[in-house]
């Protein structure tokens, strides 16, 4: 009887022990954005851990004939280029254009973003890369990535993720907005300012540039099928459904883009 007390006493304590938890501690450790030497062990070893248990046996394999090809263009070019696009549209931002974590946004996150030209990136298999970058890791500023992207297009984000740990990354020279240009944005009434306020707010430019004056293939002065292109994506182009661009949005958004200048044209 006594043995059966003293059991239920103990069993109340942990309770209440994790209760204080639950309720003090651990708000605590959430607002604590100083990462110390134990926690980033903690850290990159669940890290390894749940990469190492749920990637697959190997990767997806990339379509002979890519989708979303344009004047110009060829398939090898196209995949060959879509990790690098991929990246300077959606990773380049906190990991940095060479990979070394010191993007515009990644040396705000707690924890900062990952240097992916360090040791412990080095040492992931390129399937364990894969599933991170397509799951995301929770309590980090790590998104899943593969609601925007096709498996082959992940696959081509490591390889590129592969070629910055090499030094032969080859981070694409996008032009940075105008204040004129951002301007153009304002949510006025006429459509072409609604599609840039569009533009803008999914970090099209980017990519493509304020007027999609970027450098080979992220020039966008060639319009054709390119809405189709936004809703199915394209290698190194995110897909944007419905749920992203409404209907009206990216009518609105292709008027805007009719306003780019094209340089052939011009020339």
């Amino acid at each position: 009887m006594r043995a059966g007390r003293l059991l239920l006493g103990l069993l109340l304590g942990l309770v209440a022990a994790a209760l204080l938890a639950g309720l003090v501690l651990m708000p605590v450790a959430l607002a604590h954005r100083n990462t110390k030497a134990l926690e980033t062990l903690y850290g990159a070893t669940a890290v390894w851990l749940v990469a190492r248990t749920n990637a697959p046996a190997a990767l997806p394999s990339a379509p002979a004939k890519p989708s979303g090809l344009r004047g110009g263009q060829t398939a090898e070019r196209l995949l060959a280029n879509a990790g690098r696009n991929a990246y300077t549209g959606s990773c380049a931002q906190c990991h940095g254009e060479k990979g070394d974590g010191k993007g515009v946004l990644g040396t705000q996150t707690a924890p900062v973003a990952t240097d992916l030209t360090a040791y412990d990136t080095r040492q992931k298999t390129d399937e364990q890369l894969f599933w991170i970058v397509k799951n995301g890791l929770s309590f980090t500023g790590m998104p899943a990535f593969g609601y925007d992207y096709p498996d082959e297009d992940i696959v081509a984000l490591v390889n590129y993720i592969r070629a910055l740990q090499k030094g032969q990354g080859q981070p694409v020279a996008v032009p940075t907005p105008t204040a004129e240009q951002i301007q153009a944005a304002n949510l006025g009434g006429v459509p072409a300012q609604r599609g840039a306020a569009v533009y803008f707010a999914q970090g099209c430019h980017l990519c493509h540039g304020a007027l999609g004056q970027a450098p080979d293939e992220l020039a966008l002065f060639d319009l054709a099928d390119l809405d189709e292109s936004l809703r199915r994506g394209r290698p190194g182009m995110p897909i944007y459904g419905p749920d992203k661009i409404s209907d009206a949005q990216l009518k609105d958004l292709l008027e805007y883009m009719k306003t780019f200048p094209n340089p052939e044209e011009e020339g």
